[in-house]
């Protein structure tokens, strides 16, 4: 593992850590929430990215910058925020829940942007011997499968093409883990 996989990893720790400590949750996606997900770390990451529920927007950042984060000013503070962390970069994004079990981001350049049921669960997953939240797998699909067809989409990326195939691997085997029935 290299000096920016570790200082990420040491980032991740210490923001969910502050997080949980006020009852925030915090997923994680992007490439870091595929890795939770897969348990290992497969690729260098260019940032690390999570998502937090809109309610604690504000009280999130705010325990962020309680820990030395710094806010950067390069995101509408309705829709996310990036921050700078011991010279590491990350981001928060927001959602919102929906009756339906759904999941939305209804403000900002993605509000077309919708999340299936149990994109957001409480069960950890390890992450280099972390327990982390991270998006699920259907969530995170759900995500590459409507980028580029957004309103402020962009084309896939050949490493989105790469995630989703993984994606859709995991997802057969949750699928086909839960025919088979818990283990005895």
């Amino acid at each position: 593992m290299d000096s920016k996989a570790r200082a990420q990893l040491r980032v991740i720790r210490e923001v969910i850590a502050a997080l949980q400590a006020e009852g925030i949750s915090a997923w994680l996606f992007g490439g870091w929430g595929l890795d939770a997900r897969i348990g290992r770390i497969t690729r260098e990451h260019g940032d690390v990215e999570l998502w937090v529920e809109r309610i604690h927007a504000d009280q999130s950042r705010a325990l962020i910058e309680g820990i030395g984060g710094t806010a950067l000013s390069t995101q509408p503070p309705e829709e996310a925020c990036e921050f700078i962390l011991d010279g590491t970069s990350f981001s928060t994004a927001y959602f919102d829940r929906r009756p339906d079990g759904s999941f939305y981001q209804p403000i900002g350049g993605f509000s077309d942007w919708r999340f299936p049921p149990g994109s957001f669960d409480d069960e950890p997953v390890t992450l280099d011997g972390t327990p982390v939240l991270a998006m699920s797998a259907s969530g995170m699909l759900a995500m590459k499968e409507q980028f580029p067809h957004l309103r402020h989409g962009r084309p896939w990326r050949q490493k989105d093409i790469g995630d989703m195939e993984i994606l859709r691997g995991l997802l057969a085997t949750e699928t086909a883990d839960n025919r088979m029935g818990p283990a005895e």
